[in-house]
Order: C-alpha cells, then sequence, then structure tokens
C-alpha cells in the first residue's frame, strides 16, 4: 500500500506535467491530469498521520479540482463544439455533465464532537437529527420515524456548520459525500440535473452515507425568483429527495447555508429538508473551549487566560476566534524569524489583535433579519430573530 508521502510525490507530478500541458494550451489532457493529482491528494490526505499534512493535502486536492473545472469551462467556450443552454441538444449534453471527481470528494473525517468547542446543546439536536436515525435504525423502523429525510443547518457564517456536518459523520460512522455545489451548474441543457443524479447515485453504492451540500442555497434558490434553468436543477433536487424514502437507506441528507431564507420553500417541507437547525455563534464557553483547541500544540505563557479571551470575544465566530490565535502566533513567529529570541504566545499578543479585529458576523445579523422579515418566516427562522 503506498504511503502519504508517495501519494503526495505522485500528485505533484501529475500536477506539474498538468501545468506543462496548459500552457501549451493543450487543456483536455491539463485537465485529466489535474484531476489525477486531486485523487492522488485526496488518497494522501485520507492516511497521512500528520494532521497539518492532511489538511494541507485536502486542501491541495480541492485546489486542483477547482482547477480541472475551471479548465473545462475554458476548452468547451474555446472548442466552438456547441452552443449555450439556449437551443444546445443532442449528445454533447452527456459529455457536458461532470465525473464523479469533478463533484465530490469523498471522506471519513477524522473529527468529533469534542473537536468542536462547546454548543451542547446544538450537538444533541443533531444527534437526535442526524446520528441516532443511523445508531438506532431499529427503534427509528418500530416508531414508523423515517431515517433518511433531510437536515438543514443554518447560521451566520464561520460558526461551524461545515464541521458539525462531518463530526456527525464521524459519530455515526458514516461515509461522508461533500458536495461542491458551485460544481453542480452548467450552462449546457440538462447537465446540472444529471449532475445532481450522479451525486446520489455514487451515495448509494456506499454502505452508510452523509451527503453534505455546503452553500446549498446556490443551487436551490426559490423557483418564483429563478430562471428556467434554476429551476429545472431544483426539480430534480426535490425528485433525488423524494427518492430517499426507504427504510432500507442508509442516506442522509445534510445542507448548510448563510442564507436560508432564499432556499425554496418546497424543499423544506416535511419529507425533504424536515429538520432545520440552528448554528449560532459560540457562547462563553465555547469560546473558551474554541481557544483552547486552537492553541493546542502551540507554546502558550501562562499569563494567557483562556477564559478572559472568552470574555472579551462576545459576538465573534468560531472562525474568527481560530484567525485570533493564529495571528497572536504571528507576532512571535516574526520576532523569531528577524533575529529574535524564540518566545511563547503571551496576552499582550492576543491583545494586540483583539484591538485591531471586529466580530465579522455582526453585518450577517443585520442582513439576515431584514430578509426573514421581508420573506415573512420570522416563526421558522426563529433562531436568527431571537
Amino acid at each position: 500500500m503506498s504511503s502519504s508521502t508517495t501519494l503526495a510525490a505522485q500528485a505533484r507530478g501529475y500536477a506539474k506535467a498538468a501545468r506543462t500541458l496548459e500552457d501549451d494550451n493543450n487543456l483536455k489532457n491539463a485537465r485529466e491530469l489535474y484531476l489525477k493529482a486531486a485523487k492522488l491528494y485526496n488518497e494522501a490526505s485520507k492516511i497521512a498521520s500528520d494532521k497539518t499534512d492532511s489538511n494541507t493535502q485536502r486542501d491541495l486536492a480541492e485546489h486542483l479540482l477547482n482547477k480541472a473545472q475551471s479548465l473545462k469551462s475554458t476548452g468547451v467556450q474555446q472548442s466552438g463544439s456547441g452552443v449555450s443552454s439556449e437551443g444546445r441538444g443532442g449528445s454533447d449534453t452527456d459529455e457536458s455533465s461532470l465525473s464523479k471527481d469533478d463533484l465530490i470528494l469523498k471522506e471519513i473525517p477524522n473529527i468529533g464532537f469534542d473537536d468542536i468547542g462547546g454548543l451542547e446543546s446544538v450537538k444533541e439536536e443533531i444527534r437526535k437529527a442526524i446520528i441516532y436515525p443511523f445508531t438506532h435504525k431499529d427503534l427509528y423502523k418500530m416508531y414508523g420515524q423515517k431515517a433518511g429525510e433531510g437536515i438543514l443547518l443554518y447560521g451566520p457564517p464561520g460558526c461551524g456548520k461545515t464541521m458539525m456536518a462531518k463530526a456527525a459523520a464521524r459519530e455515526c460512522g458514516a461515509d461522508f459525500i461533500s458536495v461542491k455545489t458551485s460544481s453542480i451548474v452548467s450552462k449546457w441543457v440538462g447537465a446540472s440535473e444529471k449532475n445532481i443524479k450522479q451525486v446520489f447515485e455514487t451515495a448509494r453504492q456506499s454502505e452508510k452515507t452523509i451527503v453534505f451540500f455546503d452553500e446549498i442555497d446556490s443551487i436551490a434558490g426559490r423557483r418564483s425568483e429563478s430562471e428556467d434553468y434554476a429551476k429545472r436543477v431544483v426539480n430534480e433536487l426535490l425528485a433525488q429527495m423524494d427518492g430517499v424514502d426507504t427504510a432500507d437507506d442508509e442516506l442522509l441528507i445534510l445542507a448548510a447555508t448563510n442564507e436560508p431564507w432564499t432556499i425554496d420553500p418546497a424543499l423544506r417541507r416535511p419529507g425533504r429538508f424536515s429538520k432545520l437547525v440552528y448554528i449560532p455563534e459560540p457562547d462563553l464557553d465555547a469560546r473558551a473551549a474554541i481557544f483552547k483547541i486552537n492553541m493546542k500544540g502551540r507554546p502558550i505563557a501562562a499569563d494567557v487566560d483562556v477564559n478572559r479571551l472568552a470574555g472579551m470575544t462576545d459576538s465573534y465566530s468560531g472562525a474568527d476566534i481560530s484567525a485570533i490565535c493564529k495571528e497572536a502566533a504571528d507576532i512571535p513567529l516574526g520576532e523569531a524569524l528577524r533575529g529574535g529570541t524564540p518566545r511563547k504566545i503571551e496576552d499582550r499578543d492576543f491583545i494586540k489583535v483583539l484591538e485591531g479585529r471586529k466580530p465579522s458576523i455582526l453585518s450577517w445579523y443585520v442582513e439576515a433579519r431584514r430578509e426573514v422579515k421581508k420573506s415573512g418566516e420570522e416563526a421558522v427562522f426563529d433562531g436568527i430573530m431571537g
């Protein structure tokens, strides 16, 4: 079995060759090599013993998938082999749909609920909505409860919706299929719908699977406000979700959005995204836990008071706190790189960072509350309005 280092080296070779082909305008072959490199980096990330290496390889896999997709778009436009969605037909529709590697990164997540700070009530809500249908399937069948319905996670950006989804998959031992919604939409007639169908067909091939659509608002907007091609995408998504309804399905659909009010109401009815789970900004205990998690592996001075920092970061998101820890570490690191004596990260470093950083999600709440009021769904999205 190849090691993570060997796979990463092979991936680098493919990526280098792909760049050469791209420079020579051989876009089709360049795209194929970028996809091979992305697949190898993804495989390397799964078996890497070092967490940092694993995350880096996953990021490289995602970057190369995006690169391959951009080349496909460019190549189609340059080829002149077809027309746009207006009047396009024939077999070219099949050629324009994406491969499984374009759409999906399949993994078994390496994070659980213990790796996510605080939010215990939210975790229990997710256990009921996501984990127990898998781990207590017989009980669900006994009481006539379906285990194959969808869950929509919503809330401000940077507060852990994606991490919650991955942790849920880990907690119940399911494969985690992360769908790149930006890759779903195609300019060619029928291709977007086929891409959605491909996702569900792939998911059904696994023994136990959670399919996760991040930023689902990009493909599931209100049909009353959408163009015809977007309506067809929503209709296909509705049809596929209606097919996840048998007791034998070991498949659960998860989605996340920062703009839940834009999701078509038909997707939020019972049987589809039956459960809406609000992922709020971290509370005091959660912020303290997030600081602790982000300080692991870093040299922290004794004068750093995690609880004090948590108290100073009311309304900050988890992503904000992660960035604060990184920027605080950059201060002594920069000093050492300039020839200073290496030292631990001190309280003054965190204070300096906080003086120049404000919460990133305050403007989101202003816009979110305005849009929810406009939609007339205050009761539906009471997490935002509360």
